[in-house]
């Protein structure tokens, strides 16, 4: 079937068929990762941020006001580089539909094209070869031949036609694409999710599935007691946020006869409000709020049978909203306050004693996205806050956050290591109220720092001339690999020995990992003692899952 419009309705199955497709393709993007480092998270990133964007959304036939819902829901769950370029390819889009009921073929092809160029203004310096190129060059190259003839399936399907070559041709603008032999993971993500949409357009039928709640890194949320909020005694204040799909059924009622308007009226009746619901041929989706879930699951029931149900206390979503704001009022104002990332229960820990008001868990396998640190920021009552994303893959989702946050005025400190922020830590002055001086303070703490960090690697294949072999050491001094053995400590001690002025270096910080051995611990810092006497080794003991060694070298 030829559709030439689009409205909300059809935006939100197509980007249901889009993370589908993208979840079901998830490790293989994952896998494309330059490196062959056990941290390749593009595309669960992606993922989760898509995933963010659908289960933020309600039915609502306005193409504006949906793309509009759906780009603020990415927005917020962005992580990492690639959900963040992506948040604002889906922002650019809503922007070029804001204020429209429908949209035309034609006026959907201009959208994509106001996605990459918002995505573009979101780098600070943006590099071909990537996501950004795929972003471009898919609709730019194909843009005339878009015409009020052509229908969406054929848009998209032009549109992955040249993305494919697109994507095939990243490793000969990008270098280290090419030497790994991989092309780039974020175009091959973006890639997914239209296909999903061909799919979808195709007639392919996508279940649809709830997002998991991650359980991730917000470890400043605050925690209330719900037998206190919500017991015996309890009277229900706000109703119940109730959602499902009902598939109609033929021995209840006849489908096509089904009268979605009635059933809305039939939900007023019974005291439901904020209600949206929609038909799509034998299925039925509902949203309302009400105190009285069982007269609606009753009626429902009259005509099909639930497919997916949800259904949540509001009176406690609100306590918890409340608590929040409490604890935020109450929390002692402070000049200057400090945020920062990091995996490892004893990194965790020796930030927190080094004065760090929230640590977000977070880090390599698991970029914290944009909404945590805004939540993160919500708890903090101070006119200041520092952040230290420690890794560079989490920086751009700090910034958007920086961006959305207006209570405070947010510093994002660029550390691309908890070396880096460990170090900036140790330099700062406490009493300090100040931010000016405090960031000169972070500055002369990280501007000497070399991180050197080694894991395992994933894979067979050959980077910057080092060939590397799957489940053997590997180590990278700053983002680059220099060294591989099939000894975690000589691959260690064969980085350190690049590091410029190696000799002269004071101070050396070892996060030790969780996997390491006190036999290994041992041997590396004797071999450190003997080469580098000059320097004063402290040991810490960081539990860290993916590096088996961290080192701070200033």
């Amino acid at each position: 079937m030829e559709i030439k419009t689009i409205d909300g309705l059809l935006l939100k199955d197509l980007f249901n068929a889009g993370l589908a497709s993208l979840r079901a393709n998830e490790k293989t993007v994952n896998d494309l990762n330059v490196f062959p480092v056990p941290d390749g998270d593009t595309g669960s990133n992606m993922r989760m941020t898509i995933e963010n964007g659908v289960k933020n959304t309600a039915e609502n036939p306005s193409v504006g006001e949906f793309s509009q819902a759906f780009a603020r829901g990415v927005l917020m769950g962005a992580r990492g580089n690639s959900g963040v370029i992506l948040s604002q390819y889906f922002k650019g889009l809503s922007l070029s539909l804001a204020g429209k009921d429908k949209a035309s073929v034609l006026e959907f092809r201009d959208a994509l094209v106001q996605a990459y160029k918002t995505a573009y203004k979101a780098v600070v310096t943006p590099t071909e070869g990537t996501i950004l190129t795929v972003c471009r060059e898919s609709i730019e190259m194909i843009y005339d031949q878009i015409d009020e003839s052509t229908d969406l399936e054929k848009l998209i399907e032009l549109w992955i036609k040249r993305a494919k070559v697109s994507l095939a041709e990243t490793p000969e603008k990008l270098a280290v694409l090419k030497e790994a032999g991989v092309v780039d993971s974020g175009g091959a993500g973006l890639i997914y999710i239209f296909e999903g949409f061909l799919k979808y357009l195709g007639g392919e039928i996508f279940e649809e599935e709830i997002p998991t709640e991650i359980e991730h890194s917000n470890a400043s949320a605050v925690k209330i007691d719900f037998k206190k909020i919500f017991n015996a005694d309890s009277i229900l204040t706000f109703g119940y946020c109730t959602e499902f799909i009902l598939q109609l059924q033929n021995a209840k009622c006849v489908p096509a006869e089904f009268d979605v308007d009635a059933f809305v009226e039939f939900m007023k009746s019974v005291g439901g409000d904020s209600i949206v619901a929609f038909k799509d041929d034998d299925i039925v989706k509902v949203h309302v709020h009400t105190t009285k879930p069982y007269l609606i699951i009753a009626e429902a029931q009259k005509y099909g049978e639930f497919v997916t149900f949800k259904m949540e206390n509001m009176t406690i979503q609100n306590a918890q909203v409340e608590a929040e704001k409490q604890a935020k009022k109450m929390a002692t104002h402070k000049d200057i306050a400090y945020v920062a990332v990091c995996q490892g229960e004893g990194i965790i820990d020796i930030y927190k004693e080094l004065g760090c008001d929230i640590v977000l868990n977070g880090g390599q396998t698991m970029n914290t996205s944009t909404e945590e640190f805004v939540e993160a920021f919500k708890c903090i009552n101070a006119d200041h806050i520092f952040v230290f994303p420690n890794n560079k893959n989490i920086v751009m989702a700090a910034e958007q956050a920086r961006e959305i946050y207006k209570d405070a005025e947010i510093h994002v400190i660029k550390t691309a290591s908890i070396a880096e922020g460990y170090f900036a830590f140790s330099m700062m002055d406490p009493d300090e109220k100040d931010p000016a001086v405090q960031e000169e303070n972070i500055f002369a703490g990280i501007e000497a720092v070399t991180t050197v960090s080694t894991t395992h690697a994933t894979r067979d294949t050959t980077v910057n001339g080092i060939v590397c072999v799957n489940g053997g050491a590997i180590s990278l001094v700053g983002h680059s690999l220099v060294a591989s053995d099939p000894s975690t400590v000589a691959a260690t001690l064969a980085a350190m020995a690049q590091v410029e002025d190696i000799d002269s270096k004071e101070v050396i910080a070892l996060f030790k990992g969780q996997s390491v051995s006190d036999e290994e611990l041992e041997e590396l810092t004797s071999a450190i003692a003997e080469k580098y006497p000059s320097a004063e080794v402290g040991v810490i003991d960081g539990k860290q899952d993916v590096y088996d060694f961290i080192l701070g070298i200033c």
